[in-house]
């Protein structure tokens, strides 16, 4: 005879199975999307190699040979919009790109011009499409952090017997099969050799490492509290190694924007209080000083003073250089100056102009912001992709600002347009789901029958 207990309790069994199903479900899902491109280790890894080739006159290197064999899958998956649809960073970018590729052939002709700018095209555009290519999710990310993070610590040992013993170890042991990087100056700062790692100066091994910094403390510290926080020191130290002030500039401005994070936490628009401070900060040292906010930042952000005089004249000249030729710059040519100056620019933004115009920077300067504005705006976030844009966004500030005391070329110039794009997969919701584990994706065996 059948009851309304037998009733009761067959429908709560196919109930039960019903969600086990899709719990199931939810976790193959899951499962399956934790699965990334090895590419993304490969390249993070390739940016490492102090090995140089060439392919006729072209000169080629580990990371640009990944780009240039990927730059035609990643530009037909970005036109046919399987990686989302296109955004104001991508426009940016492209234009920033384009406008070089103009620049440099219509400065140097289709013989020189036309290779240096497909290069410029593929490090720059290409290597954005890489990172929306092979960067579609929380999971591909916290692999591409990993791998960045595991390429600063391994390459710390190394720095730390360079800044004792004086020799840039790995470009040597490179050095001895393959063409490398030329070994820079020793330099001495404090007693000790700045380490070169295996990259073409100090500052640029040093904005590498600090690149890590924000991204081990938030994504890594998002899932391993103590790991994450063990990683950053250690990243630290690795940026410490450089003695190179740039790069202890991106590491100070991001571990102040993480300490502004945790301290403001319950603050209403913080951030847009951060900007204010910032702002009238700026105006404060404009009408007490009789020198210009940026002569007073540079000469407190430098270990020496010949440094900061030297870098207050470049920013002169290199000024005058773009108000004659604002709107094509002057693309590789050498730039007007004193005979008694050297031709090192120290300042990303002021290469930019100088080379390509205004337009030039305008575009380069829109990716950046854009990014970094269009992320912050984003909305009902799962506390792991906020902590990974959080750590994006920080990362960005830290080498923006930095990158106004150090110029920045191959590798270096390349991690940065690939941190740009490993971003774009948070403003496609579907790609923002937070990562399900078998054992949330599933209710538990035990259901409580109701009395009858």
């Amino acid at each position: 005879m059948v009851t309304v207990e037998s009733i009761a309790t067959r429908a709560l069994s196919q109930a039960e199975r019903s969600r086990a199903s899709a719990g199931g479900q939810v976790a193959a899902q899951s499962t399956r999307s934790r699965k990334t491109s090895a590419l993304i280790p490969i390249f993070v890894f390739s940016l490492a190699l102090p090995v140089i080739f060439y392919i006729g006159p072209t000169r080629l290197s580990p990371y640009r040979l990944v780009l240039v064999l990927t730059f035609i899958p990643c530009l037909m998956a970005w036109l046919s919009g399987s990686v989302g649809r296109t955004r104001l960073p991508d426009i940016f970018v492209l234009l920033a790109a384009i406008w070089g590729a103009i620049v440099l052939v219509s400065t140097h002709g289709i013989d020189k011009g036309l290779q240096s700018a497909g290069i410029f095209v593929i490090e720059t555009f290409g290597t954005f499409l890489f990172a929306r290519r092979y960067i579609r999710d929380i999971f591909a990310f916290q692999r591409m952090v990993r791998s960045l993070v595991f390429m600063v610590l391994f390459l710390l040992p190394f720095a730390l017997y360079e800044n004792v013993a004086g020799s840039p170890i790995l470009i040597e042991l490179f050095g001895k099969i393959f063409s490398v990087y030329d070994i820079v100056g020793s330099e001495a700062r404090f007693g000790l050799r700045r380490a070169q790692g295996s990259f073409e100066h100090f500052i640029l091994f040093g904005i590498v490492c600090s690149s890590a910094f924000a991204l081990s403390f938030y994504v890594s510290g998002a899932t391993a509290q103590l790991g994450g926080r063990l990683s950053s020191g250690l990243v630290a130290m690795a940026v410490a190694t450089s003695l190179s002030s740039g790069a202890i500039l991106s590491l100070v401005v991001q571990a102040m924007l993480i300490g502004w994070d945790k301290v403001t936490k319950s603050v209403a628009r913080r951030w847009g209080i951060l900007a204010a401070i910032a702002i009238g900060a700026y105006f404060v040292v404009d009408l007490s000083s009789n020198r210009s906010p940026f002569d007073v930042f540079i000469s407190y952000l430098t270990f020496n003073s010949d440094t900061s005089y030297m870098r207050v004249h470049i920013w002169h000249y290199g000024t005058q250089s773009v108000m004659h030729h604002p709107i094509f710059g002057i693309g590789l040519n050498d730039w007007v100056r004193p005979s008694w100056m050297g031709g090192s620019m120290d300042n990303f933004w002021l290469v930019t102009a100088v080379r390509y115009g205004i337009p030039g920077f305008v575009f380069m300067a829109g990716g950046f912001l854009s990014i970094c504005f269009g992320l912050g705006r984003l909305r009902n976030l799962s506390f792991q992709v906020a902590q990974c844009r959080k750590g994006l966004i920080i990362t960005i500030c830290g080498l923006a600002l930095a990158v106004c005391t150090v110029h920045l070329w191959d590798a270096p110039y390349v991690l940065i347009m690939f941190l740009l794009g490993s971003g774009m997969w948070m403003f496609d919701p579907g790609n923002r789901a937070a990562p399900v584990s078998s054992a949330e994706g599933t209710q538990s065996r035990w259901v409580t029958r109701p009395r009858l």
